[in-house]
């Protein structure tokens, strides 16, 4: 074989691998630093209990009311008609009365309304819905 050829054959492989390599890695995002997840349009079906925020999608100011909406699920199914209680576990954030209460709808969506962001940070939120329990977290930035 001729040093043409095989320059030839070495750039059709590598090729081929990069074509592969592509294709592998494009289920996957970068979902967190220095880590990877699947991509948000994965079809794979959510294997039991989990509490997933909803609102607000990105921080808040400090001074801030603010609305955190859950939704509540098991194997994918809503747990519709449950308890959801709200409680501040650390950070610059309070309820009145120290937790909040609400129940989720036919979707499994409930609302805490009443959050107060008192300074920058981030704040911890403990959620249960009936037994499952999950704590979220929301960036607070400065005013």
């Amino acid at each position: 074989m001729t040093r043409t050829a095989r320059g030839g054959a070495a750039a059709l492989a590598l090729a081929l691998v990069a074509m592969l390599a592509a294709g592998l890695l494009s289920g996957c995002t970068a979902g967190t630093p220095g880590g990877a997840g699947p991509s948000p349009s994965s079809s794979a079906a959510q294997r039991g209990p989990a509490i997933r925020v909803v609102s607000p999608e990105g921080g808040v100011r400090a001074g801030d009311e603010v609305r955190l909406v859950v939704r509540a699920t098991d194997d994918g199914a809503p747990l519709a008609g449950r308890d959801a209680t709200f409680e501040v576990v650390s950070g610059p954030a309070e309820y009145p009365g120290g937790f909040e209460t609400s129940t989720t709808d036919a979707d499994g969506v409930a609302s805490s309304l009443g959050l107060h962001a008192e300074g920058a940070g981030r704040v911890t939120i403990r959620v249960a819905v009936g037994a499952v329990r999950s704590d979220v977290t929301i960036d607070v930035g400065r005013p």
